[in-house]
């Protein structure tokens, strides 16, 4: 793999860690966990979508810009990762919202 794929991979994976920032704190908003683990799963799922649209489908959403010897549609490809990381970010905060005990039950509230 030449040198310049390697930084267009480092690109989209700092990509990936601002979506998936971005959209933890959203959830956070509405309940959901801002713990490190938590960071986890929208990065992977923006990194994925990052993955799954530009290398494997080899799809192009908006304008395409030259980027490292390639042609990327980076606003494209950034929205796309944001809105996986931002429903992975939220169904996690739904989950933890689902299994909070509710109150007066005297139950400790579950790790998330």
């Amino acid at each position: 793999m030449p040198p310049a794929a390697y930084a267009l991979v480092t690109l989209f994976v700092a990509c990936s860690v601002v979506v998936g920032i971005v959209a933890v704190r959203l959830a956070a908003r509405v309940g959901g966990p801002t713990r490190r683990l938590a960071y986890l799963l929208p990065v992977l799922a923006g990194f994925g979508a990052f993955y799954l649209i530009g290398h494997k489908l080899g799809l192009s959403v908006g304008p395409e810009v030259g980027l490292f010897g390639f042609q990327v549609a980076l606003l494209g490809d950034i929205a796309i990762g944001f809105a996986a990381a931002l429903v992975a970010a939220l169904v996690r905060a739904a989950v933890v919202r689902v299994r909070r005990p509710g109150p007066g039950t005297g139950e400790a509230p579950a790790a998330g």
